[in-house]
This record gives structure tokens, sequence and C-alpha cells, in this order.
């Protein structure tokens, strides 16, 4: 059975991705409908609906993101694919940046700022002298190559330090 990756955004993909790349996860690309994660909340992608389509075998859905409030909804065309049982939510709440904040040593800082992760991280993450911009560049240059065990280290401490809902699952849970 394949795996589709569904990322609330660019960075979600692209933590999934370096993730994937050094197979820190419990599976591999080849695992994938696609072979990649989608930048997508829901099934109304047309690519999305067409390579499920295409498949046409039931598939596990990973949901990834820092909001998992709405109902996921699946159109009835892929009903027989798609199984309510088989859609997991791992949560990045309240924002992914938080792992460069836990990764800084400035977690209890941000949490007395009571600013958001992104407005903190801009103003308090730097790496090779360059300031945290939301990018993908930004997080690649981060967690690439041997600091990708960083990234690691940072999802395992996230785990530890947030509590979620009984339905919310955690990024750490994916790993090897």
């Amino acid at each position: 059975m394949k795996y589709l990756l569904l990322c609330e955004g660019p960075n979600e993909v692209c933590i999934v991705t370096l993730l994937l790349k050094y197979g820190k996860l419990k599976f591999n690309t080849d695992d994938l409908i696609a072979l990649k994660p989608f930048n997508a909340r829901q099934l109304t992608n047309p690519t999305i609906k067409s390579e499920l389509r295409v498949y046409n075998k039931p598939v596990i859905i990973l949901r990834i993101g820092d909001t998992q409030r709405d109902k996921f909804v699946i159109p009835k065309e892929l009903d027989k694919i798609v199984a309510k049982d088989r859609i997991y939510k791992y949560c990045t709440l309240p924002e992914l940046e938080i792992l460069l904040i836990i990764n800084e040593g400035l977690y209890k800082k941000y949490v007395k700022s009571k600013e958001k992760p992104k407005t903190f991280a801009k103003k308090n993450i730097f790496y090779n002298n360059r300031r945290y911009d939301q990018s993908n560049d930004f997080l690649l240059e981060y967690y690439s190559g041997k600091r990708i065990d960083i990234l690691i280290q940072n999802l395992k401490e996230y785990k530890r330090l947030k509590k979620h809902k009984k339905d919310e699952l955690y990024l750490a849970d994916l790993l090897k």
C-alpha cells in the first residue's frame, strides 16, 4: 500500500523531502504516490486526483501541518481508494519554525515572548550570516548534509515538549 503525503505548506514539503532524501522515515520515496509529497491540504488538486485514479488501490494518507481543524473531504470518485480510517494527522503546531527555535535553545525565550513562531524566528534565528526568512532555501541550508541529525533531534524534542490532541501525531512518529 502506498502513502499520499499532503503537506500544508512548502516548508513542510521541504522538511519531509529532506527526511526522505536522507532515509530517516519509516518509508521511502518509492512508497509514495507520484514519488513525492504534495503541497495540499485536501484532495481537490487535479494532479493528486489523477495520480490516485492511476494507482487505483487503497492508500494511506498522511496530512502534515500546523492546522488540523478542517474536515478532510473525500471526493466520491475516490472513496474506494481513500478510506477514512487510513487518514492520519501529523501536527506541527504552532508552526514549523518551532523546530528552529528549539534547536537554537530559544524555546523558553519564545514562550515568554508570546509571538508567533514565524515572527520570533525571523527576529532571532541566524545561520551562516543569514537571517531566517521563511524560505525553503534557508531550511535546506540549515538541515542538509550532516545537519540532518539536528532535524531528527529537533523533531524528537518537539514531541517531548508539545502535547497534541489524541488524533494528532508527531513528525517524530514517522522516523525510523
